[in-house]
């Protein structure tokens, strides 16, 4: 690289200017005084006879001590090499940076080639024009002439938005620029993307170099789609180009842990694909937003909001006949007029309210205390359950109602009864039902009357043309109780076999979920920042009119983000609301340069600094010797650094491990599991650093066979189909680990667990691996570890032991199979607990739960923390003295 050599501090070399009068003053400077040691009996001989102490400072010295004068000068006045010069003009500089979406996955680089560039303009000043408007909807305008310093701030504190560039205020804001500061030179840092009006802007703008990425690093993911099956089908959009693109996508949960992965392929030449992420229904409902790994930009950021989610129906009926059967059956209509692709259950309440439903359906069903406790924490967790009436809930009510109710069936009309079947005469416009249409030509002959006493009028959804209510609801905590007067099928009226009975029930069923808005007025919830984060909403956002949302543009009015209302929430992704990415079309005449390839001036200040320093110490060293003052304090300083070397050396030796109590897993080979077992290690570690009097160093891997097991309490060791057997060494090694005290962990990545969740013990996979890959160990006799063994209570009370997976059974060594101290050496299990402690650097957890139920990641902590306590103290929680304690915490 050519260049021109300058100076970032030229008025420093002034300096060089007083060498000669330093040159005389070290000259004129006398001798040190000599010190002569006076012995009585060796005078004579001791003393010289003539004087031989130097006049002058010798010659070389005084060369030296110049050299490190200029070199200090030097090196302050900051002597660097410029690149050629890339800007044409003596007049200050108009940077232009485009911050919108599309330049937010690398703006850190455009950042950087922004400051080379206000460094090539040196003294010219340079005004800077961000061509994205701001949060608080203040439209891009340039700064003023800006020095180097100000201008570096200023790039410091310039951020990505997650809204596209305005053209238009763009070129307005250049045109006033340029009326108000003359003589400017335009520099262009673009995004590469084409919008309307880019041409007129960099026609203003007349840039003499334009800086910008490829196009083709673009990445902007639209809205996904649901399948019939209730799948999600991720899309992605990019410009043009002649090479595959492959992109992954993760579909991440509310705290940020991917619960699948799928690829987009998109073919050469074109601009779209689309990956599907097929999972169990329980698993989909909580997905919350589609991202792009790697990339933290609002456009690789695709929301889903509450209409997104897919239903999971749980039916129940009640009495003895057959609910299925045609026509005539409970649960038949109700099937039917469930929502596109929503998964349907049976069984009973307590299977359906642990099952991860979002809906129970209850047909005729008479409740037992247990079962209205259950549902009632279902609906505290946001659940819906629909209750439709019958002969058996007519006789006797229970518990689980909106309103009080009255016993028996009201007949409207028929050979024994006076007056006729009423209407549906529509919905109560203040209830969640309020905007589907009256259904037409539906009567209703038999129902439960709402008692009129105590009736709450806030609690009436819908009414029959006499006033009496047939709909009744109420919010429970996050979800919904409603009350259906009659019966599910046609036995009381013919609503089921009306068509508008399946909007009714596919509003219900996601009044829990919130469904999408589709009219009234909308509110933002939460909005992306430039960097893909959810955060709130800045002072400028306005509501919008539902019916709108679709066709807003993005902006800091109207930003990407969640919005809603009472009914539910959707998002308004940047995917759906900018144009497909286009590349830009630049000036054939603008010299165009990419982000790493502006050149950098390099500078030699802190390294002659450094050479500066380093002749000083020299000096300082010669200055010792020639007073005669080195050999003392060499030994002294030979001795201290011979000490510190030594202990060093032997520090060295040490392994940390023998240095601070380390927790262990076994290195498997496979980096992905390794990571993991790592990162839930070092969660474990820090909990229990905080947690309990213990103090944790950061976890090892090891290889049995190879390393020390001895200086580890616990060794946790993940198996997996892939896990090859351990050689002989290798098994001796664990073998003498398990006898000497340690606790060897053996876990699974799960077992036996189906699409709810529920958990049916060991898979035949599992059991096979653990099987092959333990057949060389000298493992005790085993049993299934109880909430009343020691492990269960050595520090947490736990009656369960979940790890990412819930339900698998765990083993330790029976009573006789154990060592003298009662201590199990051997815990054996398929919840995958490293899964479960592992968290990212940021403290988000990096794998999801499997199925999620509230505590389950708490509880897993917890049984961490035991497994811990376990290996360092073994069994003193049985002691007789901790009984009592013991018996009265199980109580409560």
């Amino acid at each position: 690289m050519t260049g021109a050599l300058s100076f970032a501090a030229p008025a420093v070399l002034a300096g060089l200017l007083l060498l000669p009068a330093l040159y005389f003053l070290l000259r004129a400077t006398p001798p040190a005084p000599r010190r002569q040691v006076f012995p009585p009996l060796r005078l004579l001989r001791e003393i010289a006879p003539t004087e031989r102490s130097p006049v002058r400072m010798p010659l070389w010295l005084l060369i030296l001590r110049l050299l490190v004068a200029s070199l200090v000068i030097l090196g302050f006045a900051g002597p660097e090499i410029v690149p050629p010069r890339l800007l044409p003009g003596t007049g200050p500089i108009l940077l232009a940076i485009d911050n919108g979406w599309a330049a937010a996955a690398d703006f850190p680089a455009r950042i950087a080639a922004a400051r080379r560039i206000v460094e090539q303009a040196g003294r010219r000043g340079v005004a800077l024009l961000a061509t994205a408007p701001d949060a608080a909807e203040q439209k891009p305008h340039a700064t003023g002439v800006l020095t180097r310093a100000q201008a570096l701030a200023a790039l410091g504190a310039m951020d990505a938005e997650p809204w596209p560039s305005d053209r238009i205020a763009d070129l307005a804001a250049v045109r006033a620029a340029r009326t108000r500061i003359h003589d400017l030179t335009g520099v262009y840092v673009a995004d590469g993307l084409a919008q309307p009006g880019l041409g007129r802007f960099i026609a203003a703008l007349d840039p003499a170099r334009i800086v910008a990425a490829p196009a083709r690093g673009i990445r902007l993911l639209k809205p996904p789609r649901i399948a019939r099956d209730g799948a999600l089908i991720a899309r992605l959009a990019v410009v043009a180009q002649r090479d595959r693109v492959i992109q992954p996508v993760l579909a991440e949960n509310a705290s940020g842990g991917a619960l699948a992965r799928a690829i987009i392929t998109i073919r050469p030449g074109s601009t779209k694909g689309e990956a599907r992420i097929g999972l169990p229904a329980a698993l989909a409902n909580k997905v919350v937003k589609l991202v792009l790994p790697g990339r933290p930009a609002p456009g690789g950021v695709a929301l889903l909001g509450s209409g997104a989610r897919r239903v999971v129906a749980g039916l129940v009926a009640g009495g003895t006949a057959n609910p299925e059967q045609k026509l005539l059956g409970a649960l038949y209509y109700i099937r039917r007029a469930l929502p596109s692709g929503a998964s349907v259950r049976t069984g009973t309440v307590e299977q359906l309210a642990e099952s991860g439903a979002s809906t129970i359906i209850l047909a005729d069903v008479r409740l037992r205390p247990p079962e209205i406790g259950m549902l009632q924490r279902f609906m505290d967790d946001g659940g819906v359950v629909i209750r439709f009436a019958g002969p058996l809930t007519a006789t006797r009510s229970d518990a689980l109602v909106p309103d009080r109710l009255l016993r028996g069936v009201r007949a409207l009309g028929g050979a024994l009864t006076t007056g006729k079947p009423e209407a549906v005469a529509g919905f109560a416009p203040a209830s969640p039902l309020a905007g589907l249409p009256a259904p037409k030509s539906v009567t209703v002959t038999r129902q439960i009357l709402a008692d009129p006493a105590s009736l709450d009028p806030a609690t009436v959804w819908a009414r029959l043309a006499d006033g009496t209510p047939i709909i009744l609801g109420v919010r429970q905590g996050r979800g919904v109780l409603a009350d259906v007067l009659t019966t599910a099928n046609t036995a009381w009226s013919d609503w089921p076999i009306a068509a508008g009975f399946p909007a009714l029930i596919g509003r219900l069923v996601r009044l829990g979920m919130g469904e999408a808005p589709k009219s009234g007025m909308l509110k933002p919830l939460r909005a992306l920042d430039g960097a893909g984060r959810l955060v709130v909403p800045g002072s400028a956002a306005q509501p919008i009119e539902a019916a709108g949302l679709a066709q807003v543009p993005v902006s800091p009015a109207h930003p990407p983000g969640l919005w809603g209302n009472v009914h539910g929430a959707v998002a308004l992704d940047i995917g759906g609301h900018v144009p497909l990415p286009e590349a830009a079309d630049y000036p054939a005449t603008v010299p165009v340069t990419g982000l790493d390839a502006l050149p950098r001036a390099r500078r030699f200040g802190p390294a002659i600094l450094a050479a500066a320093l380093l002749l000083l110490s020299a000096d300082l060293l010669i200055s010792l010797i020639l007073r005669g003052a080195l050999r003392l304090r060499v030994a002294a300083i030979g001795a201290v650094l011979l000490l510190a070397w030594g202990g060093t050396a032997r520090a060295g030796e040490i392994p940390p491990a023998a240095l601070a109590t380390t927790l262990a897993y076994v290195k498997t080979g496979d980096a992905a599991i390794d990571s993991v077992s790592k990162a839930g290690l070092a969660a474990l570690s820090d909990t229990v650093n905080q947690e309990t009097a213990a103090r944790l160093g950061p976890p090892r891997g090891v290889v049995p066979g190879t390393s020390n097991l001895q200086l580890y309490p616990l060794l946790y060791w993940p198996v997996t189909g892939a896990t090859t057997p351990p050689g002989k060494h290798a098994c001796a090694a664990l073998d003498a680990f398990m006898a000497s005290g340690g606790l060897l962990v053996i876990d699974t990545d799960g077992g036996g667990t189906d699409e709810q969740g529920s958990g049916a013990g060991f898979d035949p996979g599992a059991r096979e691996a653990l099987r092959r890959v333990t057949a060389c160990l000298a493992i005790p006799p085993l049993k299934r570890l109880t909430a009343n063994d020691t492990l269960a209570h050595t520090f947490f009370l736990t009656r369960h032991f979940p790890g990412r997976f819930d339900g698998a059974p765990v083993y330790i060594a029976a009573k006789g199979g154990r060592d003298a101290d009662g201590v199990s050496p051997v815990v054996i299990g398929a919840n995958d607990w490293a899964g479960a402690w592992a968290t990212d650097r940021a403290g988000a957890p990096m794998r999801a739960m499997l199925p999620g139920t509230p505590g389950q990641r708490l509880h897993a902590t917890w049984f961490g923390i035991n497994l811990v306590m376990y290996a360092l103290t073994g069994t003193y929680k049985s002691d007789q003295v901790q009984i009592p304690a013991i018996l009265r915490r199980l109580s409560r």
